[in-house]
């Protein structure tokens, strides 16, 4: 069983994760990248489900649907189930955008990560793949305050 001390390293390095993140394969569109990803992973979306997923803002979202769009990286169609709705597909172009930058971030971690083994990467795949399904399977339910006094008894 996980103890809290465990956890509370845990919390700790979460903000260096997302510097190493930024640092290892950042590019200057990577919001939008993310956006892209959601909508072609997961299939015709509505611009509410992919804020949803994206645990964003729906303004945030629609600026960059709005860019994707104006790229033709990203169409719109009327939603079947409800006409006031629109679904978003990737375009070839946007598929094409996609391959791009995941070769581009393949090769940022290959030269940044150059010292490391295959299969210390792949245990830190297989973890950081964990913990993401482990997320996933969570209710977001926790308050600011909750998550403060965790951190507090930490």
């Amino acid at each position: 069983m996980v103890t809290a001390h465990a956890c509370a390293a845990l919390v700790d390095v979460f903000p260096d994760l997302l510097r190493a993140r930024r640092a290892l394969v950042a590019t200057p569109n990577t919001p939008a990248v993310a956006t892209l990803a959601t909508v072609h992973q997961r299939g015709s979306l509505r611009l509410t489900e992919v804020a949803e997923h994206l645990s964003l803002d729906l303004s945030t979202v629609s600026r960059q649907v709005a860019h994707l769009r104006r790229k033709g990286l990203l169409t719109a169609c009327p939603d079947p189930d409800d006409g006031r709705s629109q679904r978003l597909s990737v375009t070839e172009a946007g598929v094409e955008e996609l391959r791009a930058f995941r070769r581009a971030c393949v090769d940022k971690l290959v030269e940044g990560l150059g010292d490391w083994r295959d299969d210390e990467v792949g245990d830190l795949t297989r973890l950081l793949g964990k913990l993401a399904r482990t997320a996933a399977a969570s209710p977001a339910t926790a308050t600011t305050e909750e998550v403060d006094q965790l951190q507090a008894n930490a």
